[in-house]
């Protein structure tokens, strides 16, 4: 058991480790010799490093970073805690630069649970652990950019991680399918005693994004020699905004009113009829858009209501709350991790257990009057319904909601015979599950019988998996035994898309034009041959007009949009469950063939229920060229099936087109008729083959550098296919498929392997460590430069896509962080450096824009009591740094491409308190 001492040496040890540990894994690696255990009292130990234990990368338990033949990074927890974020993948944002995530508003449930990128690929080509474990998929199939199916790591409270390690190299054969990028293991905590409290405050400078997050963990003796520990968190998060207000002009899409009104009028050939009035909304090129009546009290784009309600919203600049809104939502979160360990007499009976729940609100865009949802109908009495007298009257944004529930539990038994033979049995299920709400929005085709609030229907991950390791210490005259690890692993996965309530997606009667039938029909004519009547004719009260069709211009001829706006819920045709089962063994060999040579050698088979077998492999090595320089590489094979997110994936929701009108995108199964419609095929398992080649060396006492060069490619990529138009040809197609909602639906995507990419890199990593008569001071820096190419697209992807792809984030990332230490205080300074990109219009490249470099810098400044209590203030950005504004996409009031690497939230200020037992 640790125990912390007071005064000044304790605050000396303390110091030494926060600083001495970001360094120790690179300096180790490149061949210093390092302690293991807290530093003794006298000074001398200052000059050494802390050894860092790794459990990814290699199968020996013993190894340390000073030994693995591929690159781990190692954070500790004064790292991760040192970022002021209740989201952890903010907090692996700052401190890995190969790591990235984008804040992505309004982007359906991507706006909850954010998709990261390791070295350029998409979320689920890293593999995520923890305590080397498999972490469960969340339940979210991102239909954004390339798509992507992985892990909520934001489901994880920071209080709970001891320590958080990234593998930057493939890993498939000796974990399994995923680790393409490569691995993120997040190690729990140990502590059999102690407490800490943490309570944090922040909120952004432009006045929002308040943010309070209290944290708390505890460890507790289980047993003689076990521990039970406990890690909480809750935090309430208030939404910002980062918008300009809709600008009304972009929203008619040049289309502006004029005052022409008229009991009847003729225009471009058409007479329009009206009990009073009409007001026309005429296209720039003449043509009429829309007709209302004016004066029987339905409002039009010239009343000073509408006016007065856009200004209500946030037309005006002047008001705080757009009518659209860019920026992070609303969010309310709690986190609970439960670790324990119990050893037995010839065995450890361990496991961990994970609860987080999530409540989000987020806006879509906005709708304004005049677009097709908020068209006026004829109701069954022949009197006119119109939603902008009644229900929206300045148009309406929806809200949508997405509550997350994310739980783990895992059991084992592990153990360690005599003779150096290790056992690990263990058993873990894994479930997320978003519940989707949506408000203040409606059903259009329902007309006044709509509801404003819907359950569009909700997604389930489920995984269970059956593990058995087994380790041995194989003697065979070597300068060390070569370590023998093999093991397999049964794995069960189930994908469920659940219905939504009725109302969200059922077909109301306005779903089709005169659903009431108001005109006579000719069929009607010729079954009574002794009517007068020779010619169709409308039969609305004082609209009748004998041998013609009731007006154009009447709502009667309107047809309004199915389900609810913004997210269609699943209807049961959508609802689906996916099952899919898996099988694993591997053999995992790491011996040194000499002193200075140790190589590793692993082979994975699997078999998967829905895509057969498939074998791969990986050879790695390290050589200790001087005691001063290491030299390591790796080169593999790499498997990965489609997820079942993947495969059954069936959405419905809506975008906006270049002019500001929304349209309903649907996205569809590769096997599904509606794909088919546009050439979609069954989809086959990606496969990657990757190398590694890095340098690790200490030029001098406390200073490390570390650089490795990478290429990975994947062939047969799977990937979310560029937009087909659906035409009127298309629709009925659709239609006669039973596909729900047809008539709105305006493109169509599907998932397709259509893609043959390369990834290629450096990471760069320097620190140095050195004292002074002002102190301690540790200097690190990271830097990741990525480029990813396409070698071959097929025809489902187009020259935007590739572009975009290829330029449209940072090629290079980096970090320099400068922590010093004096009497009792700590000062932080860390700069964070963004490279440019492009981004494309569309698939001409004629108009691309280029992104200029940023940097932001941070400050943090902590002062220590008596090692219990400590109280840290900080700036994030402190010089209020932006992207540059988006040229071309970025309507409906966003000012900053939304999905910008680059952070574009502006400056955090906050303030954390902490108290610990000592």
């Amino acid at each position: 058991m640790r125990k912390h001492r007071d005064g000044e040496a304790g605050l000396r040890e303390r110091r030494l480790k926060r600083v001495l540990l970001p360094v120790a894994a690179a300096a180790s690696a490149a061949g210093t010799i390092a302690v293991t255990g807290a530093p003794a009292d006298n000074d001398d130990n200052a000059d050494q490093l802390v050894e860092v234990v790794v459990s990814v990368g290699t199968r020996v338990r013993t190894r340390t970073a000073a030994d693995t033949a591929v690159p781990v990074d190692v954070f500790n927890r004064e790292q991760v805690e040192s970022i002021n974020s209740s989201d952890l993948v903010d907090v692996l944002n700052a401190i890995v630069p190969s790591f990235s995530v984008r804040r992505e508003p309004i982007s359906d449930g991507a706006s909850f649970i954010r998709p990261t990128h390791l070295r350029g690929l998409d979320t689920h080509h890293t593999l995520v652990l923890v305590d080397g474990k498999r972490w469960h998929r969340a339940a979210l199939m991102r239909l954004g950019g390339f798509g992507a199916h992985g892990p909520d790591v934001g489901s994880i409270p920071a209080i709970a991680i001891d320590s958080v390690e990234v593998l930057r190299d493939g890993a498939a054969a000796q974990y399994g399918s995923d680790a393409i990028a490569g691995v993120i293991n997040f190690k729990l905590k140990t502590d059999a005693s102690g407490w800490h409290l943490r309570t944090r405050l922040g909120g952004y400078t432009q006045g929002d994004g308040e943010e309070a997050t209290l944290e708390g963990g505890i460890g507790l003796p289980l047993g003689d020699a076990g521990y039970l520990n406990v890690g909480v968190q809750a935090s309430d998060s208030a939404p910002t905004s980062r918008s300009e207000p809709y600008d009304i002009a972009i929203a008619g899409s040049g289309i502006t009113p004029l005052g022409a009104t008229a009991s009847q009028a003729t225009v471009n050939g058409v007479t329009y009829y009206g009990p009073d009035a009409f007001t026309f909304s005429y296209s720039p090129s003449g043509d009429i858009v829309q007709a209302l009546p004016g004066s029987d009290g339905i409002p039009d784009d010239l009343d000073t209501r509408f006016a007065d309600n856009f200004r209500r919203i946030g037309g005006d600049r002047d008001f705080e709350s757009p009518a659209q809104i860019w920026g992070q939502p609303d969010r309310r979160q709690a986190n609970v991790v439960v670790n324990a360990a119990l050893p037995l007499a010839a065995f450890e009976l361990y496991g961990f257990a994970t609860y987080a729940t999530k409540d989000q609100t987020g806006g879509f865009f906005y709708r304004r009057p005049g677009v097709s949802q908020l068209l006026p109908v004829r109701l069954a009495d022949g009197s006119i319904y119109d939603p902008r007298t009644s229900l929206y009257p300045s148009g309406f944004t929806p809200q949508f909601s997405g509550d997350v529930v994310d739980q783990a539990i895992l059991g084992g038994v592990r153990g360690e015979r005599a003779n150096g033979f290790m056992f690990d049995f263990s058993a873990s299920r894994g479930a997320d599950e978003i519940r989707y709400r949506i408000a203040n929005t409606m059903n259009p085709s329902m007309g006044p019988e709509t509801p404003t609030r819907f359950r569009p229907g909700n997604l389930v991950n489920s995984e269970m998996a059956v593990n058995a390791d087994f380790a041995w210490p194989w003697e065979i005259g070597l300068p060390s035994p070569v370590n023998v690890a093999f093991g397999m692993e049964y794995r069960d996965e189930i994908y469920r898309i659940e219905a939504g309530d009725r109302p969200s997606y059922e077909v109301g009667p306005f779903g089709r034009p005169d659903p009431f039938n108001f005109e006579i029909t000719q069929a009607e004519v010729d079954a009574d041959p002794d009517d007068d009547i020779t010619a169709i004719e409308c039969r609305i009260p004082r609209f009748e007009s004998i041998g013609s069709l009731c007006p154009a211009g009447d709502p009667i001829n309107n047809t309004l949009p199915i389900g609810s706006n913004g997210f269609p819920g699943y209807p049961p045709a959508f609802s689906s469950e996916l099952h899919r089962d898996s099988q694993a063994v591997y053999v995992d060999l790491e011996g040194e063939l000499t002193l200075r040579w140790l190589a590793n050698v692993a082979v994975r088979y699997e078999s998967f229920s829905d895509f057969g077998d498939v074998g791969i492999w990986k050879l790695a090595s390290r050589y200790k060229a001087t005691d001063n320089v290491n030299l390591r590489a790796s080169l593999g094979t790499g498997f990965r099936a489609p997820t079942p997110g993947q495969l059954a994936t069936t959405n419905v929701s809506t975008r906006i087109d270049p002019n500001g009108f929304p349209r309903a995108e649907g996205v569809f199964p590769s096997t599904h008729p509606a794909a088919a419609l546009f050439g979609g095929q069954p989809l086959d398992p990606e496969r990657s083959r990757s190398w590694t080649l890095g340098l690790a060396t200490t030029p001098f006492e406390r200073f490390t550098l570390t650089a490795d060069l990478y290429r990975i490619r994947l062939d047969d990529r799977i990937v979310l296919s560029s937009q087909f138009a659906v035409g009127p040809d298309e629709a009925a197609s659709l239609a006669r498929l039973g596909v729900p909602g047809a008539n709105d639906i305006a493109q169509v995507r599907f998932f397709t392997n259509d893609v043959q990419t390369e990834t290629s890199g450096i990471d760069l990593v320097a620190s140095w460590a050195f004292d002074s008569s002002l102190g301690s001071t540790t200097l690190n820096a990271a830097f990741n430069v990525n480029r990813t190419r396409i070698l071959d697209r097929g025809r489902f992807v187009d020259a935007e896509a590739e572009h975009d792809v290829e330029k449209g984030v940072p090629a290079t990332r980096g970090a320099i962080t400068l922590v010093h230490g004096i009497g009792r205080f700590d000062l932080l300074l860390r700069a964070r450096y963004y490279g440019e990109y492009k981004n494309a219009l569309n698939a001409s490249l004629e108009t691309v824009q280029t992104f200029g470099r940023e940097v932001m810098v941070d400050v943090e400044l902590t002062r220590i009591w008596r090692e219990k209590f400590a109280l840290k203030a900080g700036v994030q950005n402190v010089f209020d740094n932006y992207p540059d504004r988006g040229e071309f996409e970025v309507c409906c009031g966003r000012i900053y491409r939304s999905d910008s690497v680059t952070p574009w939230q502006g400056t955090l200020i906050y303030l954390q308190a902490s108290w610990s037992s000592g």
